[in-house]
């Protein structure tokens, strides 16, 4: 089954629901459940990261319905920075008088060059422009020019490196003015000791559904669990749909792997009414 939308991450969220019905069928004793249907996820959690900050800490633990990897469970999650740089520079009459002018779009794409270089895809740090716009006509030199820079690191590390190198790039007219906003939208995501012990009760629940071994992965594309693991809370992501695609016209699930999605986070519900182990 396929469309937009399907598997990042509409059918996760039709899974927490079912899988709370499926629970709550069983007769067994439940925890208390909140749902968080976050609407602002895709740009960012611009608005929702103090609700979703708050709502985590107020729960014992939090599972993420994102779309599983092939299967796997995500509990590790690149850092992701979203900045924005601009370049003034001094506008003049491309014909008349083109030395008067110092254009902020061949500044800024010295820049952006100079930008791609300092990705370390060996360290899990990835560096892409992918927005780029400026100037006010052809026949103008421009005099500003933006960029929207995508940044994903898999380290604290790797952050503070990203943000010196980008500071310390130079263009070559001094004329042109590049600023940086440093806008770090989340933290890396790693395994914390409480998303550990969370993990291996998803997998204990997993073998006695007859599944056998639940795997877990790291990803590059970043979600809200990356919040929750920064604050060393326990969180599982990816317990959603099982397909491929995201974000594109041929998104797609399996749809006979549904019931089993479905079962396993009923299954975790109904083990999280004592406190975790580890």
């Amino acid at each position: 089954m396929g469309g937009p939308g399907i598997f990042d991450m509409k059918t996760g969220l039709a899974q927490g629901i079912w899988a709370l019905k499926l629970a709550r069928e069983t007769g067994a004793p439940l925890p208390t459940v909140t749902f968080l249907f976050n609407g602002d996820e895709e740009i960012g959690s611009l608005s929702s990261r103090p609700v979703i900050e708050e709502l985590a800490q107020r729960a014992d633990v939090t599972l993420v319905l994102e779309p599983s990897a092939h299967g796997a469970v995500k509990t590790a999650r690149k850092g992701t920075g979203i900045f924005q740089v601009t370049a003034t520079g001094v506008e003049s009459h491309a014909g008349l008088a083109p030395q008067d002018g110092a254009s902020a779009i061949t500044a800024l794409s010295e820049f952006v060059v100079a930008a791609a270089k300092v990705a370390a895809p060996d360290k899990g740090t990835t560096i892409n422009t992918g927005l780029f716009k400026g100037g006010s006509a052809i026949n103008v030199v421009a005099g500003q020019a933006t960029a929207g820079v995508d940044i994903r690191v898999s380290s604290a590390a790797e952050q503070a490196r990203v943000d010196e190198e980008f500071d310390a790039i130079e263009v070559s007219d001094p004329r042109v003015r590049i600023d940086i906003d440093h806008a770090w939208n989340r933290p890396p995501m790693t395994l914390n000791s409480a998303s550990a012990a969370l993990l291996d009760l998803a997998r204990e629940v997993a073998r006695d559904q007859g599944r056998g071994h639940l795997p877990d992965t790291a990803v590059g594309g970043a979600s809200d669990a990356n919040f929750v693991a920064a604050l060393g809370l326990p969180v599982l992501c990816g317990m959603g749909a099982v397909g491929d695609g995201a974000h594109g016209q041929g998104e797609f699930i399996y749809v006979d792997t549904v019931p089993g999605q479905t079962a396993l986070v009923a299954g975790l519900l109904g083990r999280l009414t004592e406190p975790l182990r580890g």
